[in-house]
């Protein structure tokens, strides 16, 4: 995997995952940690879609990520972007759409209408942290 800054290699074979990752930075090719902080750097860059290219055992092994996470990280999202978004999440007739295209810009994936609706709901569960509607 390649981010701006960094070079990620996977030993897929290795079972320790604390050693499975070398990170390099792209400027200086010097090792920059081949432990369990490279692990945890690949996968958060992985799920948050802060990538710019990966190979393809990485394609599924996001796309699995995504089928566990994606409502978890939409409602993050949501509410990171409040403001943006409050009136698109009241009016149905919009959500799919635009909360879409929003998800597939900025995370790199997209939701089902009925998955966007539970979006919505767990939002207006947590009125106090979140967006009211």
């Amino acid at each position: 995997m390649e981010t701006i800054d960094f070079t990620y290699y996977m030993d897929f074979s290795e079972g320790d995952d604390n050693g499975s990752v070398i990170l390099f930075d792209r400027e200086t090719q010097k090792l920059v940690s081949d432990n369990y902080m490279a692990n945890r750097d690949l996968y958060e860059n992985l799920l948050y879609y802060n990538y710019e290219w990966i190979c393809k055992r990485l394609r599924y092994a996001r796309k699995c990520m995504v089928e566990e996470h994606g409502i978890d990280l939409a409602k993050e999202y949501f509410l990171k972007h409040e403001k943006e978004f409050q009136g698109i999440l009241c009016r149905s007739e919009n959500i799919t759409d635009k909360c879409n295209m929003a998800l597939q810009k900025d995370l790199g994936f997209t939701l089902s209408r009925n998955d966007l609706q539970e979006v919505r709901k767990l939002l207006n569960s947590n009125q106090n942290k979140g967006l009211i509607m």
